[in-house]
């Protein structure tokens, strides 16, 4: 029995337990899952804890001493001012990143409307004056420290042990069975996500499927939203007609920006009138120019209104209002007021949107659910049922809803590296065949011809 075999959690509909994920019954989430994947307008949205594996930064989970570790590892100092105003901005200590910067922003906008350019924190004998450099220069280390803890997959000791050698399993596996589950006629898959890495990027390009970014051009590469609005097909060399859809291609948006887009100011050069452009650049290119993404702050829902991610949150609008839809969010912990409010709004006036939201630890403690998985009769009961607590957390109010359209799979079974081979797999179907199972057929038949007479091969039950 393999690692994902022994793993267990429960599956929700409804605000009720549908059934607990063990060997012997995960086929009912699977079975949801296959009718998922084949809806007319699949969207995925994938949060930050589908890269925890790889040793993505966990923005709810550093305390200040976390902070400091945190610049660093990417190569900045961190001075006595630094540790005293982070002290005094963050005196809980409370681990929350978002809270932290928020705190430097809003004493940066005081000490800038202060005559001499600085502000007080704390009380007595403990209040110190900092100057708006100060501030300025700790957030900024702050936000290069998380760009470089962006940069995925992570250190080898941050990376779990089993993806070190291959990094990218659970996102090839997540995305070819997502995408081979779907039948050929049904529109791309359309995946949104609020991370900055490049991970799912690189695992298309080691599946080798085709996928639209919203970037335009081969050198220089530049944001075009029409190109979303393309499609990849198969045509005939000679004649140039169109012969199928090519395979395996779907959309990717990345709503929150990306460590590879960079913003310039530019001119035209017929009207001479200037614009925001925002490109793309190779990994790791030095520039100058500024880096296009939101940062976990409350300016961020602001931010949502600028180019370009004011466009691609309506593309993520318009995506979840269609009929026959599913929102597939895995790893993502509903943190972000201005994607919560499209995704709920959507559920109250679209009665064809159902929900999947996977998520292994924001429903219930490590006991309750250990409590819950050795009980033999909680499957059809409420999850809050036997006066059972629950987290405070946005992802839990939705596991507890009453609405048939949500589900919720939570526990180890909700880690996005188990969830991925949870995902149905076409190649084991019963008239579904991988390409390496038919080419390795064909290999072993070709050999049995060669080294067989045809008398045998018959009386062995193969035929013409």
């Amino acid at each position: 029995m393999n690692e994902q075999e022994s793993v267990q959690g429960l599956f929700l509909v409804g605000g009720r337990i549908k059934s607990k994920v063990t060997l012997a019954d995960r086929h009912i989430l699977q079975d949801h899952l296959s009718n998922l994947l084949q809806v007319h307008n699949l969207v995925v949205l994938l949060g930050s804890g589908a890269s925890f594996h790889l040793g993505s930064p966990q923005t709810r989970n550093l305390n200040n001493e976390k902070v400091v570790e945190l610049i660093g590892n990417a190569g900045g100092s961190v001075n006595d001012a630094d540790r005293a105003l982070l002290k005094l901005v963050n005196p809980g200590d409370n681990g929350d990143l978002e809270r932290l910067l928020n705190a430097l922003q809003l004493a940066s906008a005081l000490a800038i409307h202060t005559q001499g350019g600085t502000v007080t924190l704390g009380e007595g004998a403990a209040a110190k004056t900092f100057n708006v450099d100060a501030l300025e220069a700790l957030r900024h280390k702050i936000g290069s420290a998380l760009v470089e803890a962006c940069k995925l997959p992570g250190k080898a000791d941050d990376v779990d042990e089993d993806y070190r050698t291959d990094p990218l399993r659970a996102h090839r596996t997540f995305i070819s069975r997502m995408v081979r589950s779907r039948r050929s006629n049904l529109p791309r898959p359309r995946i949104f996500t609020t991370n900055y890495d490049l991970v799912i990027e690189r695992a298309l390009d080691e599946l080798g499927y085709p996928y639209v970014d919203g970037f335009s051009g081969t050198v220089e590469r530049r944001l075009n939203l029409s190109f979303y609005g393309l499609d990849f097909h198969r045509i005939d060399t000679s004649t140039q007609k169109v012969i199928a859809r090519a395979d395996g291609a779907l959309y990717v948006h990345k709503i929150h920006g990306s460590l590879n887009w960079r913003a310039r100011t530019e001119r035209d050069r017929i009207t001479g009138v200037e614009s925001l452009e925002v490109h793309q650049v190779a990994d790791g290119t030095p520039s100058g120019d500024d880096r296009v993404l939101i940062y976990p702050t409350t300016a961020k829902e602001g931010d949502t209104l600028a180019f370009p991610y004011s466009d691609l949150m309506r593309q993520l609008g318009d995506s979840v209002q269609q009929d026959d839809t599913a929102i597939l969010a895995v790893g993502y912990g509903f943190a972000d007021p201005h994607i919560n409010r499209i995704l709920l709004r959507s559920l109250a006036v679209n009665p064809a949107l159902n929900v999947l939201v996977v998520d292994p630890f924001a429903v219930l403690e490590p006991s309750v659910m250990a409590e819950i998985l050795e009980s033999d009769d909680v499957v059809g009961k409420r999850l809050d049922a036997d006066d059972r607590k629950t987290k405070g957390t946005a992802v839990s109010a939705l596991a507890q809803a009453a609405d048939a359209r949500i589900a919720v799979l939570t526990g180890d079974a909700g880690k996005f590296t188990v969830f991925a081979d949870l995902m149905p797999d076409p190649s084991l179907g019963d008239a579904v065949a991988s390409p390496r199972t038919v080419s390795e057929l064909i290999e072993s038949l070709e050999l049995i011809g060669r080294k067989t007479p045809a008398k045998t091969l018959a009386e062995d039950g193969f035929s013409a």
